[in-house]
């Protein structure tokens, strides 16, 4: 048994690493940020090797505050953001950035799917509808407009597969990401004929499909001498990281739901069999034979670091805080203006590539407060969104938790409870993906005898979140002008997208 594990998360910000036993006591985290790349409208992108870098430099600060040599990790898993579609040639080398989830430069690959395919086809079989948020749109752009690189190309990775090459020199794909590839066939558990051969498409691009405790590779030479780790540690093959936070949030049963919070939201709610929303994704669970309901939103998550980053000091370490009571001081009930959170587009349940951020309703009475607690206020709407969609798919949800940046404002999470209309559980474990990565590893250790009991041991509910019960009209009232407002502005944002906007 190991003496430590290592969990490692690649998010779209920053890269986690969380040290602890094999019990899951926590002895320390750490992250490293970086930025995304912006090239275009509607175009994101990640230098790869940022990852990299910045994993050590997380890993060696974790390191530094637990008091652990690195070199005494006995076992790694990495989860990261998800899907990515990054090219690599047969020596592993990344034939440019990786275009990451929030890329929508392959709408019209969608189309061309849909005309040649058949939506209801790529529904079929995948269990959700083509969009610019899956990685074969993406890969089918990378071919008709980088042919030459595509030709080059031997390997298609995610972003933990490229951590994973890194440590082992092995090429790896985990099951969870397979699963919103969009060119695999989620029932039969297979590439997709029917998706690739339209293309010319090979499988081969795709790396064997491993399980997420299962042990991908060992450390090598090379990356031991770059990282501090010990040659030959055991590497598992990890996972989405929305489906890691799922397990920290208990999502082991039919009708429990977590809202994972990064720079991205995601709601997602599991399910005894397979159940499918055309405006919702549908991916594996980390749990055998269980399965996840999706609502991906693009930047809820990061509002409040888009306003940090915009109008505050972001290197002020307590800026949060400082918002949180500013609300409370200037904005204690709900704000007169509306929000809509949709800064790069919005996945579900609108997918529009084009959708923009907008604050209505402000007058020369408005205030910061009010501003800063509607952008709070559009992230929970846009959760009440997807609740309201999974509800309407047939999807039970009986029980909600949260995990992520969000539960560490009060008042955010009381906001989102008065929206949504129900109690919000917040597990004592809020680490997120590295913490739904925990019980993989610690499955693997042997201290449980199923990734399902690791996870009902690592969830402990800190405390419960009620609505504001005079808040919860108004917040149904503003819920719909919400949506309205959306509805009323979407004819004009193709414009916004066309004049350069991103």
């Amino acid at each position: 048994m190991s003496e430590y594990i290592l969990a490692v998360d690649i998010g779209t910000s920053n890269v986690k690493c969380m040290i602890a036993r094999p019990d899951m006591t926590v002895l320390a985290e750490a992250d490293s940020e970086y930025e995304t790349l912006c090239t275009g409208a509607g175009r994101y992108e990640q230098d790869p090797e940022l990852w990299w870098r910045h994993m050590i430099l997380a890993l060696q600060a974790a390191a530094a505050k637990a008091s652990v040599r690195t070199g005494e990790i006995g076992r790694i898993a990495v989860s990261s953001q998800a899907p990515t579609m990054l090219p690599v040639d047969a020596a592993g080398r990344p034939l440019g950035n990786a275009l990451i989830w929030m890329d929508r430069r392959s709408d019209a690959q969608c189309i061309d799917m849909g005309r040649r395919i058949g939506d209801g086809t790529v529904y079929r079989i995948t269990g959700n509808k083509a969009d610019p948020f899956y990685v074969y749109s993406e890969l089918l752009w990378f071919k008709q407009n980088q042919p030459a690189l595509y030709e080059k190309t031997r390997w298609i990775l995610q972003a933990n597969g490229y951590l994973n090459l890194r440590l082992t020199g092995s090429f790896t794909l985990d099951a969870t990401h397979a699963s919103i590839t969009q060119c695999y066939d989620v029932l039969h558990r297979c590439w997709s004929s029917e998706l690739l051969q339209p293309y010319g498409v090979p499988a081969e691009l795709f790396p064997p499909v491993s399980q997420p405790v299962d042990v991908i590779g060992t450390v090598t030479q090379e990356a031991a001498a770059q990282t501090g780790l010990r040659a030959g540690t055991e590497v598992l093959a990890g996972s989405v990281d929305g489906a890691a936070a799922a397990l920290e949030g208990g999502v082991t049963a039919d009708g429990v739901a977590v809202e994972m919070s990064g720079t991205s939201s995601v709601l997602l709610v599991g399910s005894d069999r397979p159940h499918t929303s055309p405006n919702l994704t549908y991916m594996y669970s980390v749990v055998p034979e269980q399965h996840l309901l999706l609502g991906c939103m693009s930047t809820t998550g990061g509002v409040l670091k888009w306003y940090r980053d915009t109008f505050c000091d972001r290197a002020d370490p307590a800026i949060y805080k400082k918002l949180d009571a500013q609300i409370l001081a200037q904005c204690p009930e709900p704000s007169p203006l509306i929000f809509l959170p949709y800064l790069a587009g919005e996945r579900a349940p609108i997918w529009d590539t084009n959708a923009k951020g907008v604050l209505a309703g402000i007058t020369c009475a408005t205030t910061q407060a009010e501003i800063i607690r509607a952008a709070e206020e559009g992230a929970a709407f846009a959760l009440m969104d997807n609740i309201t969609e999974a509800r309407a798919s047939g999807a039970q949800l009986r029980t909600l938790r949260a995990v992520g940046g969000s539960v560490n404002s009060r008042i955010w999470m009381q906001i989102k409870a008065s929206v949504v209309g129900m109690p919000i559980e917040i597990p004592t474990s809020c680490h997120g993906a590295p913490g739904g990565m925990l019980a993989v590893l610690s499955c693997a250790e042997g201290e449980f005898a199923s990734i399902r009991e690791a996870a009902a041991n690592l969830v402990r509910i800190r405390e419960t979140v009620d609505p504001v019960a005079a808040w919860i009209p108004v917040y149904q009232e503003k819920f719909e002008l919400f949506r309205s407002t959306y509805r009323h502005l979407k004819p004009d944002f193709p414009s916004f997208h066309q004049a350069g906007g991103n």
